[in-house]
């Protein structure tokens, strides 16, 4: 592997694993829906030999959003029984609005004193608008619950993570710690930058280079506030290493880089050393 001037912490805020019997469909599925290729298996353990190469501390966020109400449970516990055997592992919670607001609301606290960190939804997948007025009061339920929420946005065959609506939620439930992965729109980073760049959303980097270049995409941090960005890789499309590799090509500073790697994640997901 290419020698990199960065040798601090890395914390992969946007990954998703899967039991061992789910992992590859799931990733197909995925990689098929956007017309990808992947480079893991789903598995957490290709997750870790995704970043073995790297010469770092790497910690990974791993998520898997529950496509319907009934599989909410099973996953939250998954991915709470991957963390508890192995530290490197920070994992996210699901919720779907089909449970409603009570439902969910018992769910997150039980999600959360098992070692949740915040919550991950991919509402193109999950069937619902990321505005969705049932799914705006359970935003108000993580609040509450000092969960962060990770929301996939941008999608050219779905208007339902619309960055527009991402800001809309923001503004209704300002007391949210909001993240907009793939720098705020996946495939539609025009209205990303008019949505999102600027305002007080936490976005990831993650799949941000295919759709500009190293220098657009920095550009794009500095007009947002690197403060307010994070490192993503998407596994598993993509290896923590290759994530990490690409957006190396930036202009980023030491300073800028300990932010981006590192510690905006640990303060905006409570990750203790």
């Amino acid at each position: 592997m290419k020698e990199f001037s960065y040798k601090g912490e890395i914390t992969d805020v946007h990954t998703h694993v899967f039991p061992a019997h789910l992992a590859v469909k799931a990733a197909d599925n995925t990689a098929n829906y956007y017309g990808l290729g992947r480079q893991g298996d789903g598995t957490a353990e290709c997750l870790l030999r995704g970043a073995a190469g790297l010469p770092n501390r790497v910690r990974f966020v791993v998520s898997s959003a529950a496509l319907h109400a009934g599989n909410v449970a099973v996953g939250n516990d998954y991915l709470a029984s991957l963390a508890a055997s192995d530290a490197r592992f920070i994992p996210l919670a699901s919720f779907h609005p089909d449970m409603g607001t009570e439902a969910a609301e018992a769910e997150l606290a039980r999600a959360k004193a098992n070692g949740a960190k915040g919550i991950k939804l991919h509402c193109d997948f999950q069937g619902f608008a990321i505005d969705d007025v049932r799914a705006v009061e359970i935003y108000r339920v993580c609040a509450r619950l000092g969960l962060p929420v990770l929301f996939h946005v941008g999608d050219k065959k779905s208007d339902l993570s619309h960055p527009r609506r991402l800001v809309r939620v923001a503004e209704l439930v300002p007391e949210l710690t909001v993240i907009a992965a793939h720098m705020g729109g996946y495939s539609v980073w025009d209205e990303a930058e008019k949505y999102i760049i600027g305002t007080p959303v936490y976005v990831d980097t993650s799949e941000a280079l295919l759709g500009m270049d190293a220098a657009g995409l920095y550009a794009m941090i500095e007009r947002h506030g690197v403060e307010r960005v994070m490192f993503g890789s998407d596994y598993p499309l993509w290896f923590t290493s290759h994530a990490f590799a690409g957006l190396e090509q930036c202009a980023l500073t030491d300073r800028e880089k300990s932010l981006v790697y590192c510690e905006t994640a640990k303060k905006v997901f409570s990750i203790k050393d």
